[in-house]
């Protein structure tokens, strides 16, 4: 009995060991030869510890995924290419992303492609389907463009090269392609830093970028995020801030850029110059920003009624098409908006001067109307002319955001988005600079409404099931 028992842990020691070899072997050779050496950033995706965390909890809750699963497979339509071989495995062990500095606003990852010609009849056929056209670069690889430009495959032979852009052309795209696919300028070194880094986090996601780490994990009823971001100077952020919290508030931001710092100023100036919105609304961003101290809040709490002007058309009697406004009430959220401004220049002049604010309305925001009037702290947006209440609070943390999502459905009605806030109960995340060092310490957890049943699969079968009960709808119609 004893030289059973001696042998049967044997086994188990040897299969235990086999095991989190074969694991940690993956998790360093799968980040090898998918990111571009000159990676600025990069998100992992740990495909196979999410799974684990599922079966894992599947087998806890049995019951919640047979009946889930049960109605996801009966409304669920039947994909004609599901059992093609794709010759390119979409679902390894990790999926990496990357980003590159000279090209904004993209994400970028790269898969090994194992057949060839399985790949090339999967995505004939994937891109008859779609009628998207193929394209065949003259330096010897292919492209292909989704979602009006918003997903682009490259490949050859050998790999796939896969971005993901707000809007940055296929011009711009192609030195990556070309150094992915024809150069292959990836880390091939175990060694290096960020494949160390990597291979030895633990989370579901990790993102990664120099010295910074953060990592999320998604567990029963909740989503927990945790890291820390290093910056290039000390204390880049204060340690003390002093702001006007509204009790109750279904959503509650606020964030001090600390423009102490000129280059705190400098840097917003930057990320935000290029943005559409202050050029349409004849807004430079530096005379704007110059005009702030960094301070910004945004809390929302109940609602209130503003008149919205509806015009429509009529025949006057000679037959001529004229316009008719008529005002008609609607239900708005209660949102108000801080700006801090500093004692030098006027923000509201600025505005005003520049048709930003027309009779004391900010007419930049279309949606809603926001009264303007600035004091001494700087300026207020309101969508109400109420005197909202608040509370004069102290905090650690430079940023700091709160969402009660039951607040919030019931505060703003968001196409689409109420069908995800219906599934949460509660977001917040704060940053906190430590004191003395270039370190922010990030903190946040997403709450879901089943304490005790992973957040994932709550909110895939919680949106499944509400687009099964929209199509039920249709239906009955």
């Amino acid at each position: 009995m004893k030289k059973y028992l001696k042998i049967s842990l044997s086994i188990l020691l040897l299969l235990l060991i086999g095991y989190f070899g074969y694991k940690h072997f993956k998790k360093t050779t799968i980040l090898l030869d998918v990111i571009h050496e000159d990676a600025e950033s990069v998100i992992k995706i740990g495909v196979h510890d999410i799974t684990k965390t599922l079966i894992l909890d599947a087998l806890w809750s049995p019951s919640y995924y047979w009946k889930k699963t049960g109605s996801y497979k009966k409304d669920k339509k039947k994909d004609s290419l599901k059992g093609d071989d794709k010759g390119v495995d979409l679902k390894p062990f990790s999926i990496v992303f990357y980003t590159i500095k000279a090209v904004e606003n993209t994400l970028f990852t790269t898969f090994k492609i194992d057949d060839t010609e399985a790949f090339e009849n999967y995505i004939n056929k994937y891109s008859k389907k779609k009628s998207i056209t193929i394209l065949a670069d003259s330096k010897g690889y292919k492209h292909l463009s989704l979602g009006k430009s918003k997903l682009i495959l490259a490949w050859n032979t050998e790999k796939l090269a896969v971005a993901l852009t707000s809007g940055t052309s296929i011009e711009k795209l192609k030195t990556v392609f070309e150094d992915v696919l024809l150069h292959n300028k990836l880390i091939s070194d175990k060694n290096n830093d960020i494949i160390k880094k990597l291979s030895a986090a633990s989370d579901h996601i990790t993102f990664a970028r120099k010295e910074s780490l953060i990592g999320l994990n998604f567990k029963d009823g909740q989503a927990i995020i945790d890291g820390t971001i290093h910056t290039e100077i000390p204390n880049t952020f204060k340690t003390n801030i002093t702001h006007n919290r509204l009790p109750e508030a279904s959503l509650q931001m606020y964030f001090d850029a600390n423009f102490d710092k000129q280059e705190n100023n400098n840097i917003l100036s930057r990320r935000l110059k290029d943005l559409s919105f202050f050029t349409k609304n004849n807004l430079e961003v530096k005379e704007l920003v110059d005009r702030t101290n960094g301070f910004l809040s945004i809390t929302i709490r109940g609602t209130t009624k503003q008149a919205d002007t509806i015009v429509s058309y009529e025949y006057d009697d000679n037959f001529e098409k004229v316009a008719v406004k008529t005002l008609e009430e609607k239900k708005v959220p209660k949102v108000s908006m801080h700006i801090g401004t500093n004692d030098n220049e006027s923000l509201e002049e600025y505005l005003t001067t520049q048709g930003a604010i027309k009779n004391n309305i900010l007419t930049s925001i279309p949606y809603y109307t926001f009264y303007a009037e600035e004091n001494s702290n700087g300026i207020l947006f309101n969508t109400t002319k109420e005197t909202t209440v608040t509370e004069e609070k102290n905090s650690s943390s430079f940023f700091r955001l709160e969402t009660s999502f039951d607040g919030l459905q019931d505060d703003m009605s968001i196409p689409g988005a109420n069908d995800i806030f219906s599934l949460l109960n509660t977001l917040e995340i704060e940053a906190n600079q430590v004191e003395g060092t270039n370190q922010i310490e990030i903190q946040g957890k997403l709450s879901a409404k089943q304490e005790d049943i992973n957040i994932i699969p709550q909110i895939f079968f919680g949106l499944q099931q509400k687009k099964a009960d929209i199509f039920l709808d249709k239906e009955d119609l």
